[in-house]
């Protein structure tokens, strides 16, 4: 019959507390860990639009195809990389970034700039007021060119 006593309002409210503060650093631990991911998707599709200039340049010069990198550097990365993410939203033309749905990939064609606009962004640190992160092309050696961050940026963790 000890069991069955029926709980004090103190406890109820030690209960409760202890409940809220369990949830509270699960979701702010589950936050972290999403924007982590969305880091490290928004990282990998570089890599891969990297991945994907550098075969298409191989492809043409075993084709004998002449490549026009001034040319080039004016274009759409993921246009020149044959590839568009799923979340690639559009090209913009001259409106502004801050009105656009976050979470996706935009070409600004006045700067020649691929900007992502993170979902999350608590821990990203940028020179952009909209917290946008943005890439460009840039010559590399020869013939080449590469896709780099067009300014600063980074993206703090502690755990």
């Amino acid at each position: 019959m000890y069991w069955r006593r029926r709980l004090t309002r103190l406890e109820i409210a030690l209960y409760a507390a202890l409940v809220g503060i369990v949830a509270a650093v699960f979701l702010e631990r589950l936050l972290t860990y999403m924007e982590l991911a969305e880091r490290t998707a928004m990282e990998i599709t570089v890599d891969r639009i990297n991945s994907a200039l550098r075969l298409r340049l191989a492809g043409d010069m075993l084709e004998g195809r002449l490549i026009d990198v001034p040319a080039a550097l004016d274009r759409n990365p993921f246009e020149l990389a044959r590839m568009a993410p799923a979340n690639f939203h559009r090209q913009l033309d001259g409106s502004s970034i801050g009105d656009l749905e976050r979470g996706y990939w935009v070409f600004d064609r006045q700067r020649r700039e691929l900007v992502y606009l993170p979902r999350l962004h608590r821990r990203l640190q940028t020179d952009d007021p909209d917290d946008a992160v943005r890439f460009h092309l840039i010559p590399g050696m020869g013939t080449t060119y590469v896709l780099v961050p067009a300014s600063k940026y980074s993206w703090n963790w502690t755990f």
